[in-house]
């Protein structure tokens, strides 16, 4: 009889269990909460962002915004999307993130995004490169206030070989780790996009990033 009990409480306790389950999992799909992994967050906030079925592109963790804090370059054929997630209460959480249209017929597409947690941010600049000439994106951001004789400038770059290339499109993604609160004599503004081939020559240029 004891052996029995026990077998009795087992089965009880397996079937609470599943039971369990096949709620999370209905209120997982029908209501988009209790997500179980990172990559159904990033999902979610493509499908907010209304461009439809992503596929993931790259995914890159930063602690220094949160412990658990997973960034996703998301892309189908005629869209970009970026978003950060985390693990939260209710499971894997989400932001609206940020999209780019990718339907016309530019050599170069490009986003902006930044994740912002407490007195953290990480700002992203990321984008789809459909001109094979393009060998080198610079990304030169503009201080201010400054003499407009000698403006001031820092640029961060990413070489062909640090793109990120999947099937028929190739990606890039420039990410850096910014205090929230800068000093408040320089504002750091107008970001521009140069997009360099292999003999130095400008292929595009931005001055403006695409951020929806």
């Amino acid at each position: 009889m004891k052996k029995s009990r026990v077998y009795t409480r087992k089965r009880l306790a397996l079937r609470w269990t599943l039971l369990a389950l096949v709620f999370l999992l209905m209120v997982n799909q029908l209501l988009g909460i209790c997500l179980l992994l990172p990559i159904q967050a990033a999902h979610r906030s493509a499908d907010l962002q209304g461009i439809g079925r992503t596929h993931p592109v790259e995914r890159r963790w930063e602690p220094e915004l949160r412990a658990t804090g997973l960034l996703y370059l998301m892309a189908n054929e005629n869209a970009l999307s970026m978003t950060a997630t985390h693990f939260g209460p209710l499971g894997w959480e989400t932001e609206r993130g940020s999209a780019v249209d990718c339907t016309g017929d530019a050599p170069l597409y490009v986003g902006q995004y930044e994740a912002i947690y407490e007195d953290r941010m990480v700002n992203c600049y990321f984008g789809r490169i459909d001109d094979p000439a393009v060998e080198l994106i610079e990304l030169k951001i503009r201080a201010e206030p400054f003499d407009q004789a000698n403006p001031e400038f820092y640029c961060l770059t990413v070489e062909r070989e640090a793109f990120i290339k999947q099937e028929d499109h190739t990606f890039f993604w420039i990410m850096e780790v910014l205090p929230r609160k800068r000093n408040p004599e320089w504002v750091y503004e107008y970001p521009i996009i140069l997009a360099y081939d292999a003999r130095g020559n400008v292929v595009t240029e931005f001055d403006t990033i695409s951020n929806t």
